[in-house]
């Protein structure tokens, strides 16, 4: 009887140990599907939607609304960037004359102003329009065209003090046309078209050099002698490659590997960060309806995260990261 108990009880010590080891294979072996965030990207769309979207994962949450005087005004991409606190657009409206307003959003309480700027009396034309904006330290630098739609209008450099702002002209001018993006860099800005070249301003000696044969788009700085960009793809409309300026040698360098992306706007700025060129790009051959396209300049590759939606606005562009 003796032996049958303990015949019995090294069963179940046997039985025991097995199911532990069973289960501790089981929580061992089982794979982890789950993305993780590293970040998430802010984006904006024409429409003023402001959007968090998953760097890795592609979805998209609405998180504000930039108000605006006219619901149905449509705002400049090319004019849409941002601080760590702030937002901040243009919206051209007629009341009853033309109007520049300036629209600042914040980013924590999700307020917007909306400021009226007066434009300098010195500069002409009765359709005047700021039509880019670029960060300056604590002010901004913008793009003011004489008039809005006409083609080779005068264009002037205009610096607008968010103290109190006032706006003052730079006395730098030039005449081209689809100023896609801007970048200041120390003393210099360079202005991309889809185009008509790329532009870099001296600002100390007021001065305009045209790199003609560069046509691009979403600047993003990677160092002071390297910018980002999107190159504009010679009979394709929309269509664009990722690259690098070399600014010291006005050189581009082709990091595409033989593919083009679809712009659904072609103006605006986009980021730089952690080595990786962040772009959001559509395709067709790819049935893709949008999509953040990652090119990593150290390896040469080029990845894409689809976003979770068939529906927003596809004039979107990134401003910045959160988290």
């Amino acid at each position: 009887m003796k032996n049958i108990k303990l015949n019995y009880v090294l069963l179940l010590l046997a039985l025991c140990t097995l199911s532990c080891e069973e289960s501790e294979n089981v929580s061992t072996d089982e794979p982890n599907n789950e993305i993780i965030e590293d970040y998430k990207l802010l984006a904006v769309s024409d429409l003023g939607e402001v959007f968090e979207i998953g760097n890795n994962t592609g979805d998209l949450e609405n998180v504000g609304q930039i108000n605006k005087e006219n619901n149905s005004s449509f705002l400049p991409t090319s004019c849409l960037i941002s601080s760590e606190e702030k937002i901040y657009a243009i919206e051209y409206v007629y009341n009853p004359s033309p109007t520049n307003n300036l629209l600042i959003f914040d980013r924590q309480n999700g307020t917007t102003q909306i400021i009226p700027l007066k434009l300098p009396s010195t500069i002409n034309g009765y359709e005047k329009g700021i039509i880019a904006l670029a960060w300056d330290n604590n002010n901004l630098i913008g793009v003011l065209a004489e008039n809005v739609f006409v083609y080779n209008s005068t264009k002037h450099l205009i610096n607008i003090d968010l103290q109190n702002n006032s706006i003052i002209e730079l006395g730098i001018t030039f005449h081209e046309d689809k100023i896609s993006s801007m970048k200041k860099i120390n003393s210099k800005l360079y202005i991309s078209t889809w185009g008509d070249g790329l532009l870099e301003v001296d600002l100390i000696n007021n001065s305009v050099n045209n790199f003609s044969s560069i046509k691009a788009s979403r600047i993003a700085m990677i160092n002071n002698s390297e910018l980002a960009i999107m190159q504009s793809v010679s009979g394709s409309i929309g269509g664009a490659k990722p690259g690098i300026i070399d600014l010291t040698t006005q050189s581009v360098s082709d990091y595409s590997n033989g593919e083009t992306f679809g712009l659904a706007t072609v103006f605006g700025n986009t980021i730089y960060k952690d080595e990786v060129y962040l772009n959001i790009v559509s395709s067709n051959s790819l049935n893709l309806y949008l999509g953040i396209l990652k090119t990593n300049f150290v390896t040469n590759e080029n990845s894409m995260v689809e976003i979770n939606s068939t529906t927003v606005n596809r004039n979107l562009i990134i401003l910045d990261t959160t988290n």
